[in-house]
């Protein structure tokens, strides 16, 4: 399925730019949206406040669209750990199954609450990377709350299978980080119970922003234990006896003044994304990391890949060569223009869908000319 051309024009990243696992390159859309919103704020057009609610609301209706979601279960947060957070200490009691080699940001939540005594986390290990519903059944008890997973594993770019684990988490919640994957893959809604993603990977809208989608079942179980003045109704009402009642919606969640500049730059790359049928994305995103994949296996590489299906298969494809410490590679692929990031004895590659169809091949020729 080819990407329309009103899509494409809105991306002008470097042809050797593949680290969206990282901190992805900003649309034109969104680089735009940020000086406008900045220029809005000089004070000429009247008072600030209502600019920063119009705001709100535009970069939230854009974000439910996106998530499949109406716009009174989507808010707006700093981060995918802030999500996360109000998510861990919103628990209370019973068991949190975690796999124990997700990323910091999906184990830090868990662990801090669990020393609080809100939760008691089960870290889960799988020697082969696999999180699968079998694998993570064996910590699932009558105590289980909730399971809380990547959709994509940081590292190795295995993509969980969200259908089984809606099947085996129950009537416990299903919470999903969804940074390795919103803005290329699609939506995990409707499976998930709670879906959080920070705009600077994948939704490629700078750092300081994150989407959090929340089910009925959810905000019926998640307390407001972290949730701030704006996560109350009347907030301005100040002659009102305070705690105010919570809102009904994830903005109960937030404890404090709303990421507004940044929402500005998430604006835009919604924006931009909406262009394209979010088939189209996640089909080219998987195009190009296969083409990766087969440039690393001509250079004689090792890929880090567990997955055992296409099914399993997502946007970052890890490598590394034999005979050649990892930076070494990473600076000869630097020094002809490629960005990927290189962490612990490995190299990733993570190309979007607006990835050049050359890029690949432009850079296994680069891994073979040692």
């Amino acid at each position: 399925m080819s990407l329309p051309r009103a899509f494409l024009d809105q991306y002008d990243e470097p042809f050797g730019f593949m680290d969206f696992a990282s901190v992805g390159a900003l649309p034109r859309s969104a680089r735009g949206r940020f000086r406008q919103f900045v220029e809005s704020m000089d004070g000429d057009s009247g008072p600030i406040v209502p600019l920063l609610f119009e705001q709100i609301e535009a970069t939230r209706a854009l974000a439910a669209d996106l998530v499949g979601m109406d716009t009174d279960h989507v808010s707006l947060v700093s981060s995918t750990s802030a999500g996360l957070f109000a998510a861990a200490f919103g628990l209370n009691g019973g068991s949190v199954v975690i796999p124990a080699t997700e990323f910091p940001a999906n184990l830090y939540p868990w662990i801090r609450a669990g020393e609080a005594g809100h939760i008691e986390p089960r870290f889960v290990a799988a020697d082969d990377g696999r999180y699968t519903p079998g694998v993570l059944a064996k910590a699932v008890d009558s105590s289980t709350v909730a399971i809380a997973i990547s959709q994509v594993d940081y590292q190795t770019g295995y993509r969980c299978d969200l259908e089984g684990l809606r099947e085996l988490a129950g009537e416990a919640l299903l919470i999903v980080d969804s940074v390795q994957a919103l803005g290329a893959l699609r939506s995990p809604m409707p499976h998930a119970d709670i879906v959080v993603a920070g705009g600077q990977k994948w939704l490629r809208s700078g750092i300081g922003v994150a989407v959090l989608a929340m089910s009925d079942r959810a905000l019926d179980r998640i307390d407001p234990i972290l949730g701030g003045w704006l996560g109350v109704e009347d907030p301005f009402g100040l002659e009102v006896p305070m705690p105010h009642r919570s809102l009904d919606t994830p903005d109960r969640y937030t404890m404090g003044s709303s990421p507004i500049v940044a929402m500005a730059g998430l604006q835009g790359s919604l924006e931009a994304l909406r262009l394209a049928p979010g088939e189209a994305v996640e089909e080219t995103v998987l195009e190009r990391a296969r083409a990766i994949e087969e440039e690393i296996l001509k250079s004689d590489g090792e890929l880090l890949a567990p997955w055992k299906a296409p099914s399993e298969q997502s946007g970052i494809v890890s490598f590394r060569l034999p005979d050649e410490p990892s930076t070494q590679t990473m600076e000869r692929l630097t020094d002809a223009g490629f960005i990927l990031t290189e962490r612990n004895g490995w190299l990733r590659a993570s190309p979007h869908a607006t990835t050049h169809p050359d890029t690949p091949a432009a850079m296994g020729e680069t891994l073979r000319h040692i």
